[in-house]
């Protein structure tokens, strides 16, 4: 091979390997009305922006929001980013239009993570935030791309093209039919194609209403939960009672919901716990949870790495701290119950309670 040759080699290798083939980005300055300080840019004509915390945390983690469309995010979303941004976590987001999840969404998403990811340095694994309709966008590019997913969260969002927006609304997105689009629905509805983030360990956490007539429960939210379960997946799902499809607060400032997404986004790691183990755990306390045979477990704590039972003997007024977000200290020890054989307890020395 000449010289000039391997010039020409080398160069197309580098640029293959600088951004994915099809996926090169013209990125400007774009004029997006954002409902707190950020950059508004546009990428090959698709609005986007990026707000980024003062003080980025190690490794530059992000929350990937959607529906980007025109009037989102709105000021609905300001308590959730600004909760973010104080962890150094930044948000960002792209207008696919009512794309419905559909491949030609998915690709303008690849090209907005490659272009982030790459030229921008930021994390590879962002935490995919869904309200409504953004929660099918995601999710259809999430299961094409687990490895780059760190968690996924949702605000009542949709999870079934059948229903919503229906076949005969999305088919024209698909390039096909409403036929066609049903009799392929297994090749793009996130409810049937959950295994790959169950089997990448993507952690799942929505909030939904039960009243809600617009993207109903049971079809999104709860059968999706249902079967990421049932794949071993890990999944949360925080129900509010009457709650619709609408601007309540309890959907935008729940604090279950941004703590799931601060931790999975910073990938806090979770202390070793072990029989004889001296730990610090961060979750909510709640009181009185039932076992087996009736048994109480007297405490719990909910963390990120799952659940531990929690001896609060030594914490004063521990009645006072139900459901609260505290740090307990402590050592953990074996009890064995008649029931549940050996179980693990955390025996509280010191605790703090979250701001």
């Amino acid at each position: 091979m000449t010289k000039p040759m391997k010039i020409l080699l080398l160069a197309t290798l580098l640029s293959l390997y600088a951004f994915p083939a099809g996926l090169s980005a013209e990125v400007s300055p774009g004029k997006k009305q954002l409902p707190m300080p950020g950059e508004s840019l546009t990428m090959d004509g698709n609005d986007a922006f990026v707000i980024l915390p003062e003080h980025p945390a190690p490794g530059s983690p992000w929350v990937w929001y959607a529906p980007t469309l025109p009037g989102l995010p709105a000021k609905s979303e300001v308590w959730l980013f600004s909760k973010f941004l104080e962890k150094g976590i930044a948000i960002a987001g792209i207008d696919v239009g009512e794309s419905y999840g559909s491949p030609d969404g998915r690709k303008i998403f690849s090209a907005f993570h490659a272009y982030l990811t790459g030229e921008r340095n930021f994390s590879k694994k962002p935490v995919l935030l869904g309200r409504s309709r953004g929660g099918l966008m995601l999710y259809c590019w999430a299961e094409d791309n687990p490895q780059s997913v760190a968690a996924i969260a949702g605000i009542y969002p949709v999870c079934n093209i059948a229903s919503y927006p229906g076949f005969k609304a999305a088919a024209g997105a698909y390039h096909l039919t409403p036929e066609e689009l049903e009799a392929k629905i297994a090749d793009h509805n996130p409810l049937d194609r959950l295994a790959p983030l169950a089997e990448a360990k993507v952690p799942l956490f929505h909030i939904h209403g039960d009243s809600d007539r617009v993207v109903p429960l049971e079809a999104n939210s709860g059968e999706l939960v249902k079967r990421y379960k049932a794949l071993g997946g890990e999944a949360e799902l925080e129900i509010v009672a009457g709650g619709g499809h609408d601007m309540n607060r309890a959907w935008f400032e729940s604090q279950a919901l941004a703590d799931f997404i601060i931790a999975r986004a910073l990938a806090e790691p979770v202390a070793e716990i072990r029989d004889g183990a001296q730990i610090s755990l961060t979750g909510k306390l709640e009181d009185g949870i039932m076992a087996i045979g009736g048994e109480t477990t007297g405490w719990q704590l909910t963390h990120p790495g799952g659940k531990i039972e929690v001896d609060m003997k030594a914490i004063e007024g521990a009645d006072g701290f139900d459901g609260k977000n505290v740090t307990v200290s402590g050592k953990v020890s074996t009890k064995n119950y008649v029931e549940r054989g050996a179980v693990l307890i955390l025996a509280a020395e010191k605790m703090a309670v979250e701001p």
